[in-house]
């Protein structure tokens, strides 16, 4: 296993053939999921995130940790602690909220996603426990004003090209499990050397 000075660097990306079969599954997520079926996605992992987070101490939560490479985590992402992840998926959560509402009025979002741009920083608490359940309340509100989330305009993602507010909204769920999946591995790496 690499250590943390010789993993690649934010926006290194995904090895090619997973990055393929991420590309491919979520165009098969984005023609057979309904925005209500995603929201309930979205919910469900989000809470599993949460509950996971609940179970930690201050110090658990806060120890950063590497973990083998989860798939559709970047290897740059492998030495976070619990609670960056939390604070990772408030970064994203929030933005996407912010997109799809631009995207929803036809506006220009005004600015590239970039991968580097959404890390955590060390040093997040248990703050982000609250965050969270906060970004989430908020994203799910801001959708709920949206009435087709078909948009003609899109925005770049740079992993999966031009997408609109329901490929948007997809990802917003499907990152959510693939960071919880990667809290997982990082509360059974603390679990195991304590």
């Amino acid at each position: 296993m690499n250590d943390k000075t010789s993993l690649a660097p934010p926006g290194a990306g995904l090895p090619p053939l997973e990055h393929l079969l991420a590309r491919v599954g979520f165009l098969l997520l984005r023609s057979a999921l309904t925005r209500r079926r995603i929201e309930v996605w979205l919910s469900a992992e989000t809470r599993r995130v949460c509950d996971t987070a609940r179970g930690l101490s201050l110090e658990q939560m806060q120890r950063q940790v590497l973990i083998p490479r989860v798939m559709g985590i970047e290897d740059s992402s492998r030495n976070w602690s619990a609670a960056m992840v939390l604070q990772h998926l408030v970064i994203v959560d929030t933005g996407i909220g912010e997109l799809v509402t631009a995207l929803s009025a036809d506006h220009a979002f005004g600015r590239e996603v970039r991968i580097a741009d959404v890390k955590p920083i060390p040093g997040a608490g248990r703050e982000q426990l609250s965050a969270l359940e906060d970004a989430l309340t908020a994203y799910l509100a801001r959708v709920e004003t949206i009435r087709n989330l078909h948009t003609a305009r899109r925005h770049a993602h740079p992993w999966f090209g031009a997408l609109d507010g329901h490929g948007w909204h997809v990802l917003a769920a499907l990152h959510t499990m693939i960071h919880r999946r990667q809290l997982d591995a990082i509360v059974r790496m603390v679990n195991e050397h304590p």
